[in-house]
């Protein structure tokens, strides 16, 4: 059975969900900063900075955590810059799950014969994150906390289920102890019980190549289903029919998507391409480089916060094209929308419209995808 999950469907058990949380909020958690209320404030550097715990970061209120992410998403807009922010924590034993990405693909030799991020992923060994930035706060192993509570989305379940547990039995998960067997958690099934995150093929109107003439914010009639997961493709070569060249004689592929996905307290949609060569042992590795990369993106949709109205919201990348540009990149990536605020946040899109153009050594692709 094709599992989809669309507008209509989302609005009605979303709404159930908040009505049911507005009435009772989950033991020890504050009363949650709506991402509206906390994109009209100036951003508050005091209580941006976590502090580590049990390898973990700690922040002390779902507001710090919101105001760090604002900071991230806001002033932290590479792989590099986001490195630099996380080393004030990985002197003190923290290594975030971006980074652990990062450090389980630096083997790009042909020899390699250690198992890639895609396939801990796609066995369920590592948690899959298409959210750099929340991958940035996030612990390797899954864990995070925020105020008394200590969130849990450890792979190897086998349905993806992830936990709330009281911060008060945060030595039981460092033994090692099973979340659910731990006094006062909560489940949670923020993957719908799809393991790994699915990832589709391109379900949007794909216009190839001569689009740059039509506004990136010109949507279709009709409004979008709302897929969850990633929703994308792969090519292998440029518009004028030819392949990529060969990196060091191996094949070499343009990888592209749309994302929207959800962790409990933190959801978030976006966009990403990235430049992929294919290793003797260890499959596609993200090790060669486009000449440049352009992308522009607009959507808009609303934000589920369970007690909350429905909230309506725009987005869309700055600068406008072909500004936003990358020069000698492999993998350039935009979150779109985020929300951060209780349990069971969504973010439900009308359209969302996604613009490309990649240079590979003279070979030259342009997509135009408008949902």
């Amino acid at each position: 059975m094709k599992r989809k999950f669309y507008v209509g469907v989302s609005i009605l058990a979303l709404t159930a969900i908040g009505l049911l949380y507005a009435c009772k909020r989950t033991e020890g958690m504050e009363q949650m900063t709506t991402d509206k209320e906390m994109n009209s404030r100036p951003l508050d550097i005091t209580v941006s900075s976590p502090q580590v715990s049990n390898s973990w970061l700690e922040f002390k209120s779902q507001e710090q955590f919101n105001n760090t992410m604002k900071i991230l998403h806001e002033q932290y807009q590479s792989p590099e810059a986001l490195a630099k922010w996380e080393s004030t924590f990985t002197k003190k034993d923290f290594v975030s799950l971006r980074k652990f990405y990062e450090q389980t693909d630096a083997d790009s030799s042909e020899k390699r014969t250690a198992p890639t991020v895609d396939s801990l992923i796609s066995t369920n060994k590592i948690l899959d994150c298409p959210d750099s930035w929340f991958a940035t706060v996030l612990s390797k192993d899954g864990y995070i906390q925020i105020a008394d509570t200590v969130y849990s989305f450890k792979p190897g379940q086998k349905n993806g289920e992830a936990f709330a547990v009281p911060a008060r039995y945060a030595t039981e998960l460092i033994k090692g102890i099973a979340p659910e067997r731990i006094s006062g958690s909560k489940m949670h099934l923020s993957s719908f019980s799809i393991i790994p995150i699915p990832r589709w093929s391109e379900v949007g109107e794909d216009v190839q190549g001569g689009s740059s003439k039509i506004p990136i914010c010109s949507y279709p009639s009709k409004f979008m289903p709302n897929w969850w997961g990633q929703v994308g493709g792969d090519i292998y070569g440029g518009d004028n029919g030819m392949d990529f060249p060969e990196h060091n004689g191996r094949q070499v592929k343009l990888q592209y998507h749309r994302w929207r996905v959800g962790y409990i307290f933190y959801a978030s949609t976006g966009v990403r391409v990235k430049m992929l060569k294919h290793t003797r042992f260890a499959g596609w590795l993200s090790i060669t480089y486009a000449d440049y990369m352009i992308m522009e993106a607009c959507c808009k949709g609303h934000l589920f916060i369970p007690g909350f109205p429905l909230i309506p919201f725009s987005a869309n990348t700055f600068p406008a094209w072909p500004g936003f540009i990358r020069y000698s990149e492999n993998n350039f990536e935009k979150t779109m929308k985020w929300v951060a605020s209780g349990l069971a946040n969504d973010i439900l899109l009308d359209h969302f419209n996604f613009h490309f153009k990649v240079n590979y050594r003279d070979r030259i692709v342009e997509r135009f995808i408008r949902q």
